[in-house]
């Protein structure tokens, strides 16, 4: 997860200022992974750079541009972060010590773990963190939930982050390695693209959950590597989505400096499935079960208690589950 929100320019923006970034963000926008797109966006960012010069608000500013690449770009990824403070993010000493006690303060990303009546697993995590300590907390979380049923896993408001911690979660669901959303990256000098083909962690630390059902909650907000944890998992026919259409980004990157504390994002790979031979980039990825983000979870539910009513043998747990059946929510909101 990227911390770089720190450092917001104090005075207002100068006509000259508002150049420099333009021409800076021209410059990055060569490492872009589809070099058509970028031509695009070049030229907008040239036609349009007039028009940006009286913008003194450096938010106003980012809005607008934002707004304009995306026209051009189609592309949810690219775009101008404000405030962003280049120098925490070359200063890798302080990412490693201050980011770490950033993650562990966040608990890695990982919200919220039940064990809901009838015998539900339920998991919450905001983000797929890139702390070697995220491990930890995946394997702990997965002995928590080794004996359960069913399973919901809830991405409603998980934006991504790193692939790794993706791999390793889903090495979980499998009992043997599978391939799963390759990357492929540009090389802006000599234009050659390469593929770093990505899989399933190979062995994982801890009792697999294998054969039981996995619903995953999905909103407009879920989104990067987030998706491809949805679009993985799917592929390989081991979940079962519910919830909205995803937000449909698929192309990693970086952020370029352009200066007075703005970086733009650009693309320079694309996620490429070895089963559908695309991504979800700009059309995210539907749903199997459709319904609103905030009715998604009691939907779930109910579909996983359906499931151990037909399947889980113990008295005990199916008395849970009927009673959790006549009224869904209110056994959510039971206290922990």
């Amino acid at each position: 997860m990227l911390h770089a929100f720190l450092l917001a320019a104090t005075t207002a923006l100068t006509p000259a200022r508002v150049d420099n970034i333009m021409t800076r963000a021209e410059t990055a926008l060569n490492d872009c992974v589809f070099p058509d797109v970028a031509a695009k966006a070049i030229e907008m960012l040239k036609a349009n750079t007039k028009s940006y010069e009286p913008i003194s608000n450096p938010t106003a500013l980012t809005t607008k541009v934002n707004a304009d690449l995306y026209a051009v770009t189609r592309d949810r990824h690219v775009g101008f972060w404000y405030p962003f403070d280049a120098r925490v993010m070359g200063d890798k000493a302080r990412d490693k010590t201050a980011e770490h006690q950033d993650e562990v303060l966040e608990n890695f990303g990982f919200s919220s773990i039940r064990r809901l009546p009838g015998n539900i697993g339920y998991l919450d995590f905001r983000y797929f963190s890139s702390d070697p300590g995220v491990g930890r907390i995946i394997q702990a979380t997965m002995a928590f939930l080794a004996n359960t049923d069913a399973l919901i896993i809830d991405l409603r408001h998980n934006g991504g982050g790193d692939p790794v911690a993706a791999e390793a979660l889903e090495g979980y669901f499998f009992d043997s390695q599978q391939q799963i959303t390759s990357l492929m990256w540009r090389d802006p000098k000599t234009g050659g693209v390469r593929e770093i083909q990505q899989y399933t962690a190979p062995a994982v630390p801890g009792p697999l959950y294998l054969d039981k059902p996995i619903y995953v909650l999905t909103s407009s907000r879920t989104f990067s590597c987030a998706e491809q944890f949805v679009y993985d998992l799917h592929n390989l026919k081991r979940i079962t989505i519910v919830g909205e259409t995803t937000g449909g980004g698929a192309n990693p990157g970086e952020v370029h400096d352009v200066g007075d504390s703005f970086g733009l994002f650009v693309p320079e790979g694309r996620a490429y499935s070895p089963i559908t031979k695309t991504n979800w980039e700009g059309t995210g990825i539907a749903p199997d079960v459709a319904t609103s983000a905030a009715d998604a979870l009691t939907k779930s539910y109910s579909l996983g208690l359906d499931y151990v009513k037909r399947h889980d043998l113990n008295s005990n747990v199916q008395d849970e589950a009927t009673h959790a059946l006549a009224d869904p929510q209110k056994a959510l909101a039971l206290p922990l």
